[in-house]
C-alpha cells in the first residue's frame, strides 16, 4: 500500500501536467484522505486559475499583462489506488 506523502506526490504531479499550460497559481494541497474501506486515498489540490475577459481585446491584453488577470480558486479531488498508485479519477470539487 502506498503511503499518504507518495499519494499526495502522485496526485499533485497529476493536476500539475494537466494544468501546465493554464498560468495556474497559487497551488496547495487541501486535504487527503483515506477509504474507509482503504482501497482510495483521495487528495484535493487547490489551485488559482486565470480567468479572462470574453472581450477580444481585453482578454489579449491580459494575457499580454498576467497581473491583470483576475483568478478564480478551483479544487480538484484525485482518486488514486492505494495498492498501486494508479489515478482512477479526477473530479471538482465545489468551493
Amino acid at each position: 500500500m502506498i503511503d499518504v506523502k507518495e499519494a499526495v506526490r502522485i496526485g499533485s504531479d497529476y493536476v500539475h501536467q494537466l494544468y501546465a499550460q493554464d498560468e495556474c497559481r497559487d497551488w496547495l494541497l487541501e486535504e487527503v484522505v483515506l477509504s474507509d474501506d482503504e482501497k482510495y486515498w483521495y487528495v484535493t489540490i487547490g489551485f488559482s486559475r486565470p480567468v479572462f475577459s470574453p472581450d477580444p481585446a481585453l482578454s489579449m491584453l491580459e494575457h499580454a499583462f498576467p497581473r491583470r488577470a483576475k483568478y478564480q480558486r478551483e479544487y480538484k479531488v484525485v482518486q488514486i489506488d492505494s495498492q498501486t498508485g494508479q489515478v482512477r479519477s479526477m473530479k471538482i470539487r465545489a468551493a
